[in-house]
């Protein structure tokens, strides 16, 4: 049985979704799931915070699509590689946002609500994965990964956001492209393994019937 946060995430998520950011309240959650304002403060101090934690209950749901999908039709065959998996994970998560209205329209209002929301938290778990597979001469003495995490995750989303409202002279492909091989810079990765990333998720989407889905999800 789902819990009372559960619920009020589910709810919540609807509402994002079919109507946006901005335009949902506290108040019509509590009506929609007769409970009173006040429970769901309890669960969630700020509309923000609720937003930040629908975010990472759909980032992780479809990070695990992904990878699930990834191992049955293709890493049963090949040997595992992580950048690999992940560079079709950030390509697909990104792409969500520039196929799908609604989700444009949530990340914009979103970013524009409070930003100090807006980090979430398996980006650092994400460096801290590659960092033990490829050692990637990170400085522990300056929480360097920390910083990593941060620093992709804002630049990502000002990508993002820019090239969804107009302000950016590419096509959406180019942006995928330079989002990826910017978080692996990020990682200081080899400029010509990063090009070879880019290009062999490319194609391992395009053998994968992936599919963007109402209410943020990707199978």
């Amino acid at each position: 049985m789902a819990t009372q946060r559960e619920n009020i995430l589910t709810t919540a998520t609807q509402l994002f979704y079919e109507q946006g950011y901005d335009k949902t309240s506290f108040q019509e959650l509590a009506d929609l799931l007769d409970i009173t304002k006040s429970l769901i403060s309890y669960h969630f101090k700020s509309k923000s915070l609720l937003a930040k934690a629908v975010t990472e209950r759909y980032s992780v749901n479809n990070k695990n699509a992904i990878a699930f999908k990834l191992y049955q039709q293709y890493f049963s065959k090949h040997r595992y590689d992580l950048q690999l998996s992940s560079a079709v994970e950030i390509r697909l998560s990104t792409e969500l946002f520039f196929r799908d209205p609604n989700a444009a329209r949530y990340i914009i209002e979103t970013l524009n609500g409070n930003y100090e929301d807006a980090y979430i938290s398996h980006y650092k778990q994400f460096y801290i994965i590659h960092d033990r597979q490829y050692h990637l001469n990170i400085n522990p003495d300056i929480d360097e990964i920390s910083l990593l995490a941060r620093g992709a995750s804002g630049a990502s989303q000002a990508v993002i956001t820019d090239f969804i409202n107009g302000n950016i002279d590419c096509t959406m492909n180019e942006c995928l492209d330079y989002i990826v091989e910017m978080i692996f810079r990020f990682m200081r990765i080899d400029e010509a393994r990063i090009s070879e990333l880019i290009a062999m998720s490319k194609k391992i989407i395009s053998q994968i019937d992936f599919q963007f889905l109402p209410y943020f999800e990707i199978n």
